[in-house]
């Protein structure tokens, strides 16, 4: 990670008690933080103030469920610091439990983690994207992970420029695989298949390398190699990478556990 260590000595009192009721390492708290928030640790200065006083993500599920267990303001655990944390700090926990334990897998469920009894949204297409991406051999995480951030799971969604379903793919792209008509895209079975292939074909393209599989799948593979194949630097690329990236469980431990090693 680019810049100096992040000093865990300029944590509020508040969210040092947030960890420590909840038996989360401070480090790993606030290392959760800073992996959420896009660009954060390369940030001129981002191992103080700005790393201290970065808000908690969290999603708007937890916060309605929170909110209607404890009678905690879900505003308040959008703005403010304190309760930001304590919210966090409970999903997490929530999380490791679920694993049996073992942190570093609830660290990986945290960005995508739903409230209990609530169906997530990737549940009813868990089969459709298990068989596309078993035949196109990718991991059915990183597929879902895509869909998500794409197009959150909406069938029927379009982009101002074109892209369509599930995967959010451009006419163009769906010829290439032989799929000429927008109409056939809306389908979930064709949508999900083609955009899997597609990341298939992005990833052998690149190496295996994720972030440039994902900035391609964004901005297309012109842009990639036009930028000295690396993530080119428009902010919705980055953003899109970073979100992916987020959602997908492994890549996002990994960012965690990297972040941690900073101080």
């Amino acid at each position: 990670m680019a810049g100096s260590a992040i000093d865990v000595g300029n944590t509020p009192p508040c969210v040092i008690q947030a960890a420590a009721d909840y038996s989360i390492p401070p480090r790993a708290l606030v290392a959760l933080k800073v992996a959420l928030v896009p660009g954060l640790e390369r940030e001129p200065g981002g191992s103080g103030q700005s790393v201290a006083l970065a808000p908690f993500r969290l999603s708007v599920s937890w916060r309605q469920e929170l909110a209607r267990s404890f009678g905690i303001s879900a505003d308040a655990m959008k703005t403010d610091l304190c309760w930001a944390a304590r919210a966090a700090a409970y999903v997490l926990r929530y999380e490791i439990n679920l694993a049996n334990g073992d942190f570093w897998e609830g660290v990986g469920r945290f960005p995508s983690s739903t409230p209990q009894g609530r169906l997530a949204t990737a549940a009813p297409l868990a089969a459709l994207v298990q068989s596309a991406s078993q035949r196109y051999g990718l991991d059915p995480r990183f597929v879902s992970a895509v869909i998500q951030v794409e197009s959150g799971y909406v069938a029927s969604a379009r982009s101002p420029k074109g892209a369509i379903g599930l995967m959010q793919v451009m006419p163009g792209t769906a010829a290439r695989y032989g799929v000429s008509s927008a109409t056939d895209l809306v389908s979930p079975a064709v949508n999900v298949d083609v955009g899997t292939r597609y990341l298939r074909d992005l990833w052998q393209m690149f190496g295996g390398n994720l972030e440039l599989t994902l900035a391609a799948y964004n901005a297309g593979e012109g842009s990639v190699a036009k930028y000295g194949m690396r993530v080119p630097p428009y902010q919705e690329t980055q953003r899109y990478v970073h979100d992916v990236l987020t959602v997908y469980g492994p890549a996002f431990t990994r960012r965690v556990y990297d972040v941690s090693l900073s101080f």
